[in-house]
């Protein structure tokens, strides 16, 4: 019987051109201070920007089951307008931080709710995508903890940026999200590989 493979997965909104734009640029600027940019996060074609809203591990035999509980979800509806409202940082990244919004927390409540059944403890690396990019002891961890350390009360949409200091803001900016994603992880929890894409209007889940 075939051993079953673990995925570590991301359900994200894939942001639209002007906004990814701006966050590749910033990306740049922070690549071109950064004194190893090939160990560097990077946004590009393979390396999307987004707003994370579910990490987890999950089987790949339980891919399908998941995607249909999200479905109803994520299946479309009224835009998600989003406003950008400054920059920020963690440990090490810098990001653009995503005013509160209660139709976006409560998205995210839904999916951490509807996916609760298919998660997965003990994935390692090779659950990530890697294409010479192997995650960090810390991309592991993140993903292994998201419900525990990243949701609900502790939930803070964000746009990752890259590695280093928070790139220069000059002033807060609106975009409207209407394509979601279930993405497999790469290195930096960087969303590489979309699973499924759901180009529909999203909204408050009924």
């Amino acid at each position: 019987m075939k051993q079953q493979e673990l995925f570590a997965v991301d359900l994200a909104l894939l942001l639209p051109e002007p906004a990814a734009a701006r966050a590749k640029a910033a990306n740049a600027a922070l690549l071109a201070r950064c004194p190893n940019p090939s160990d560097a996060l990077r946004l590009d074609s393979t390396h999307l920007p987004h707003i994370t809203l579910v990490q987890m591990f999950v089987s790949d035999a339980s891919l399908p089951a998941l995607i249909e509980r999200v479905q109803p979800i994520l299946g479309g509806s009224q835009p998600l307008t989003l406003r950008v409202t400054g920059v920020g940082a963690s440990t090490t990244a810098a990001h653009f931080a995503i005013e509160s919004n209660p139709l976006l927390q409560s998205l995210h409540e839904s999916l951490m709710d509807a996916v609760q059944p298919y998660e997965e403890t003990g994935g390692g690396a090779e659950a990530f995508y890697s294409d010479g990019e192997p995650p960090r002891d810390a991309d592991i961890a993140w993903v292994a903890r998201f419900r525990v350390t990243s949701s609900y009360g502790n939930f803070s949409p964000h746009i990752t940026l890259g590695i280093g200091p928070p790139p220069e803001f000059r002033k807060p900016f609106e975009f409207t999200a209407v394509r979601a994603a279930l993405c497999r992880l790469g290195r930096f929890c960087t969303c590489r590989i979309v699973l499924r894409e759901w180009v529909r209007e999203l909204t408050q889940p009924g």
